[in-house]
């Protein structure tokens, strides 16, 4: 025999009709508008299996940095612990 559901008709008959907060709007930087940068990059790629992308990812979730920021201390970090004196940041 099935479970009869829940009237939920009354729930927000209690609930005050205000308006909700607004919301902050953040500054976003679009690539479409974005100026050329004041220094030169280059593309840093290596083919990896997918969980490297998902630790990324997850790591990125959970910091607020962006992948490229993690993806420069990580290399930050290995320059330096294989001995990179003659490494320049």
């Amino acid at each position: 025999m099935a479970k009869p559901k829940p009237n939920l008709a009354g729930l927000l008959d209690g609930i005050p009709d205000a308006p909700p907060p607004p919301v902050p709007r953040q500054a976003v930087r679009s690539r479409r508008n974005a100026g050329p940068s004041s220094e030169p990059t280059v593309l840093v790629g290596a083919n990896l299996p997918p969980i490297y992308a998902r630790n990324l990812a997850l790591l990125h979730a959970e910091t607020g940095r962006s992948k490229k920021q993690l993806l420069q201390e990580a290399l930050d970090m290995l320059f330096t612990a294989k001995g990179g004196a003659g490494i320049k940041f």
